[in-house]
């Protein structure tokens, strides 16, 4: 439970699409049986979501790529599940539409956090 309340003005279906495809995404590129996170803090007048799975990670080539639209740097999922290069394109393009960011950090065979930042309302 968190110390203090965060308001966001947000488009509810909208960030539940970018909260979605980053767990889609942790469970797809993690191992059978792997925890998949989901937190939200507060910091200062900014709400940070936090994705965090102990998956593949991403390779350092292919980092600068991945929020590209239609992205060579698509890869099968850990049980061989299709990616279709959009949907972190699209997420990015959603969270800057609410004003914020979405950044990841990542570490290969260890696991990869994204963060989505929104400006508090009050």
């Amino acid at each position: 439970m968190p110390d203090e309340e965060s308001f966001v003005e947000i488009d509810k279906e909208k960030i539940w699409r970018v909260i979605s495809n980053l767990v889609v995404n942790a469970i797809k590129f993690s191992p059978r049986g792997a925890c998949i996170n989901v937190s939200v803090t507060r910091n200062g007048k900014r709400t940070i979501i936090t994705v965090s799975d102990q998956g593949i990670g991403i390779p350092e080539n292919i980092r600068m790529q991945v929020f590209d639209m239609f992205t060579e740097a698509k890869r099968p999922g850990t049980s061989g599940e299709k990616s279709f290069g959009l949907g972190l394109f699209i997420s990015r393009q959603i969270v800057q539409a609410h004003k914020g960011r979405l950044w990841f950090e990542s570490a290969e065979n260890k696991g990869t956090n994204f963060y989505i930042e929104l400006q508090c309302v009050a």
